[in-house]
């Protein structure tokens, strides 16, 4: 794994967290953050948006590591508040034509959904959990199914560089 995606890995983990710890201790499908996440839906273009972002940010995390702390937040504002203070990152998601809220919840939602189709693929289930249905869309799922491979390959998801 390159140091780049390393960094990235760790950027994307720090979300992942947040979104874990937002949602214990509530109903995931009460939470206004899940739903959220839910209800975006990921589109190739969005998805293009999403990749180029991080992976700049990425870049920029291992410059400034004081960065990574985004993945830190309780919720999405919270997650969006600390994005805002880092205005080199704010330009990178405005050069891509994402809002930091769009990023963080196009990010968030493009993980779960990565991070089901993969638990799939790998065998750890053959259908979707229901529990699994109610935080994250079938279409989603479904988007991130078809395009699996361009997915993996844009957003280091399940590759294993060296």
């Amino acid at each position: 794994m390159t140091r780049t995606n390393r960094a990235l890995s760790v950027f994307l983990a720090g979300l992942l967290l947040a979104a874990g710890a937002n949602a214990q201790g509530k109903k995931a499908a009460d939470d206004p953050d899940q739903k959220e996440l839910f209800d975006y839906v990921l589109t190739m273009d969005k998805f293009q948006k999403l990749s180029a972002s991080t992976k700049t940010l990425g870049e920029m995390a291992e410059k400034h590591p004081e960065m990574k702390d985004t993945g830190n937040a309780k919720n999405l504002d919270e997650m969006v508040q600390k994005f805002q203070k880092y205005p080199e990152a704010v330009a990178v998601l405005s050069k891509n034509g994402l809002s930091p809220r769009e990023y963080a919840v196009g990010i968030m939602t493009l993980m779960q959904a990565a991070i089901a189709v993969g638990s799939k693929k790998q065998g750890l289930y053959k259908e979707y959990p229901p529990e699994m249905l109610k935080l994250v869309s079938k279409a989603n799922l479904d988007f991130v199914d078809q395009h699996w491979d361009v997915i993996q390959k844009m957003s280091g998801f399940g590759s294993s560089d060296k």
